[in-house]
């Protein structure tokens, strides 16, 4: 443990193309060699240190170097900055010039949330010799993001995110001698004004950046083209076959990423790269949003007192995790999977995930024709449905489901995590199926998939689903959500338009949860077909996204009888 620390601002690191790239390194203030950490980020290293998983100066101090680099062409480093590109040769030859300092011992790992994940991930695929760990918090489990999996855009997450990079962008161009007076003002504009960027139609015209360098790289973010290097499936997810070091993963329940969390974590244990890596996986899911502040409240729920330590000991778990790998010191034992059950609100350790005493209960959606709104007769149950009439509503692109809640990047307009949704569950296109009063309190860990029968007048549109813990006031809070776009119903790689009036199974991939639903509350599933601006509104229309400046009503038909069965296996944990 060090006593004292000291920081060295903008270190250069040459990349094989001679591009230089900086960083700030914080390490213990003495002549001795120290393992390190390396963080690399696209959002200024200035505020990179700052992370409730594990801050700069706890690790420094610690004994660490803790490494934080600016990304190519982002605030000090030098090079050109696009959206999404590929990070690996830099990751690969940053960890190998760290390793080659004087105040490192050669043994590197790296750290780091969201897109700072995502670039751990493609750089440990270049199986970088000096690299011995990652640690990848609240990211993707390949290329495309968990709502992407299923055919739509994080709409309002990936316009915040932009207009946020976007400032650097034109920063770089007015030190080149540019005028961006007209273009700054308009960023400022959307910045402020979400919601006259997201609300434009045809989205790709919108005016806000149609300036130079902008236009481009809107373009590239606001798209549904598949990357060119995503050919088959396999391309979906990180080749984990190709890393070969341990991997600490974390998340929350509530983060857009929840699901891609635990592929991550199974897709390194099945088929890591090396039998240490396969050994070496451990995963921690609180009950978190999207960030680095792990509160122990979100959204309009508080945790309780577990939720207060939380940042404490998840910096505890990451520096036992490096002191395992990148020192050889075994430390405490830590569990493979630890995850907090809400309602319970308390922590739980587990050797594999799925759980292994999960008891699969499959709940079917019933109605007598009428589940639209909460007040409607939709019921939710374990018997098997019969001869039943079909529910109906009609989805205006015009009029699309708000958001509340939920899976959400907190940068932009919209609050992540639980809320009451009996607002939305008022509108006759959202259909309720709700379970009679608990009479014990049940426990449901694990995923959860929808399967979903039905039909739609249009040649596409989307099917949105959310499972929801209705209180004895009534109160109605979000747990999980998911979408699908119809045409990408059977992949994303190959969407096929649907025929109109067909009747289609849908399955809805709500990601994971844990949660224990308490005696007296009910258990909920709300159907609908938007959830805007958290995703795109389906225009119906089957055009490529973006073109269309009005939209379709469609009549969508939510079946559940005998022979189209629409249901959820929930995976209920025994009540020993």
């Amino acid at each position: 443990m060090a006593n004292s620390i000291r920081i060295d601002r903008d270190i250069p690191m040459t990349m094989r193309d001679g591009v230089v790239l900086r960083a700030d390194v914080y390490r213990p203030d003495d002549s001795e060699k120290h393992p390190a950490i390396v963080v690399r980020t696209p959002y200024s290293k200035v505020m990179g240190g700052d992370s409730d998983f594990l801050s700069a100066v706890h690790a420094a101090f610690a004994g660490y170097a803790f490494v934080i680099q600016d990304t190519r062409g982002r605030f000090a480093s030098e090079g050109e900055f696009m959206p999404g590109a590929p990070e690996g040769a830099d990751g690969y030859d940053t960890i190998e010039a760290v390793a080659a300092e004087s105040w490192c011992d050669g043994n590197v790992g790296t750290f780091g949330g969201s897109y700072l994940g995502r670039n751990q991930w493609q750089a440990a695929i270049e199986d970088p010799p000096h690299l011995k760990a990652i640690a990848p918090q609240i990211t993707t489990s390949g290329p495309l993001s968990d709502s992407r999996l299923g055919g739509p855009i994080d709409l309002e997450q990936s316009i915040s995110w932009f207009t946020a990079m976007a400032i650097d962008m034109l920063e770089r161009q007015r030190q080149q001698g540019k005028d961006v007076t007209g273009a700054r003002e308009m960023l400022d504009r959307a910045r402020f004004n979400l919601s006259e960027v997201y609300e434009y139609l045809p989205l790709k015209e919108v005016p806000h950046f149609q300036f130079e360098g902008l236009s481009q790289a809107f373009g590239a973010r606001m798209t549904d083209a598949i990357p060119p290097d995503v050919k088959s499936e396999e391309d979906l997810h990180w080749p984990y076959h190709r890393v070969k070091v341990p991997c600490f993963h974390a998340a929350g329940w509530y983060d857009l990423f929840s699901g891609s969390l635990f592929k991550n974590f199974l897709g390194m244990r099945g088929n890591g790269g090396t039998e240490l890596a396969r050994e070496g996986q451990y995963v921690l899911c609180g009950p978190w949003a999207h960030g680095g502040n792990l509160l122990a409240y979100v959204g309009g729920l508080h945790f309780g007192p577990a939720g207060a330590s939380m940042a404490t000991f998840t910096m505890e778990r990451h520096i036992n995790f490096f002191d395992r790998h990148l020192r050889g010191i075994e430390g405490r034992k830590m569990a493979p999977v630890r995850y907090f059950v809400m309602g319970l609100n308390r922590w739980r350790n587990a050797d594999a995930w799925p759980l292994p005493q999960i008891e699969w209960q499959r709940f079917f959606l019933h109605s007598k024709g009428r589940s639209n709104t909460a007040a409607g007769n939709g019921l939710l149950s374990r018997d098997t449905p019969g001869a039943e009439p079909a529910d109906a509503y009609i989805y205006d692109p015009r009029f699309p489901v708000p958001n509340v809640g939920g899976r959400i990047l907190p940068t932009g307009s919209l609050i992540p995590g639980p809320f009451d949704q009996s607002r939305i569950e008022k509108r006759n296109d959202v259909l309720c199926y709700t379970t009679p009063e608990l009479k014990e309190e049940i426990e449901v860990t694990g995923p959860l998939l929808l399967h979903l029968f039905a039909s739609t007048s249009a040649r596409d549109t989307d099917f949105t689903a959310k499972l929801i813990d209705v209180y004895p006031d009534g109160s109605a809070y979000n747990i999980a959500e998911g979408c699908i776009r119809a045409r990408c119903r059977k992949s994303v790689l190959r969407p096929e338009p649907v025929n109109p009036g067909e009747i289609y199974e849908y399955i809805i991939d709500l990601a994971v949860t844990s949660i224990v639903f308490g005696r007296g509350h009910r258990i909920r599933i709300d159907v609908s077909s938007s959830n805007f601006p958290r995703i795109d509104r389906n225009m119906n229309t089957g055009n490529p996204f973006g073109e269309d400046a009005e939209g379709i009503p469609a009549v969508q038909t939510i079946y559940h009888q005998s022979d189209y069965a629409s249901y959820i296996d929930m995976p209920v944990i025994p009540s020993n």
